[in-house]
């Protein structure tokens, strides 16, 4: 009964979705475009070919070597490096990459999963600076970063590095399979953020809300477009808490996003919100102090 109730919510929310694309076709196909180019200039560049070179380094041993040479469990350490320079939802992706890979167990990836959840530097601090100012855009950015190490030592156990097997494919088979995978995860990321993206722009088209509420909705179904329509709000402040809350915690998209990466395996996608309610937590405090 619960189920088919979900379903027919799920129905009708659709078949709205669907009226609202009909009835206004040439928004659509604007929001569309517009999206899609943000997505070409902002998203696709830097995410692309680091999900390429970060799934080369791990098919040829990087992490044997650092634990052969440096004597250190390496694989948490290179997910929450490797997802800060990226970008979410790579942090997902490495972990499953990594999971996949015999690098680490299921207990292991369900502890990266809740830290490994990082913005873009670039887009924060290049888009984000310009709605707000250099000096929040990266005090954001540190409180961020600094929330998710602390998970990262809490949940940091040293354990033995699982050997992986040689990999003795060329480079072209290896290079190959990489960019498949990667452009796979990449057209994820851009149908999902691109749906909900409509949707939220579609139904807040029809409603009369006021300036937070509106930014509230439309960051909560896609990130990208809450942080630009934070430009609504006069209090500079309440717009980087607004942007805070966004990054730190996600939006729909990107939980989705998460979600479907980790889809099939022993990854546990509960793990990851607990992450984010803590991290949004200990994000917000941290950004309070470094206001002081």
């Amino acid at each position: 009964m619960k189920k088919n109730t979900k379903s027919i919510l799920l129905l009708v929310t659709l078949m709205i979705y669907l009226s609202l694309c009909l009835f206004n076709p040439n928004q659509v196909t604007n929001n569309i475009l517009d999206y899609s180019l943000l997505f070409l200039k902002s998203l696709f560049p830097v995410s692309f070919i680091f999900f390429i070179i970060s799934r080369l380094l791990i098919d040829y041993g990087l992490l044997d070597i650092i634990y052969k040479y440096l004597n250190l469990n390496s694989s948490k350490l290179y997910v929450f490096i490797i997802s800060i320079i990226s970008g979410f939802p790579s942090g997902a992706k490495y972990t499953r990459d990594l999971l996949e890979s015999n690098y680490i167990n299921t207990t292991e990836a369900n502890q990266i999963i809740k830290y490994c959840h990082f913005p873009n530097p670039l887009f924060v601090l290049g888009t984000v600076s310009l709605i707000l100012n250099d000096n929040l855009a990266l005090k954001i950015l540190i409180a961020i970063i600094i929330s998710n190490f602390i998970i990262f030592i809490f949940n940091y156990h040293s354990t033995s590095i699982i050997p992986n097997n040689s990999n003795n494919n060329t480079l072209a088979s290896n290079l190959n399979k990489a960019i498949v995978t990667s452009f796979n995860t990449i057209i994820n990321i851009y149908g999902t953020s691109l749906f909900f993206y409509l949707f939220s722009t579609l139904t807040t088209k029809y409603f009369c809300f006021n300036s937070y509420l509106y930014t509230f909705i439309s960051g909560l179904f896609d990130l990208t477009n809450g942080i630009f329509t934070t430009s609504l709000i006069n209090n500079t402040l309440i717009q980087a808490y607004f942007i805070l809350l966004f990054i730190s915690f996600g939006s729909i998209s990107i939980h989705i996003q998460v979600n479907t990466l980790i889809a099939n395996s022993s990854i546990n996608y509960i793990e990851y919100l607990k992450g984010r309610i803590i991290g949004t937590i200990i994000a917000f405090i941290i950004f309070n102090l470094l206001l002081i």
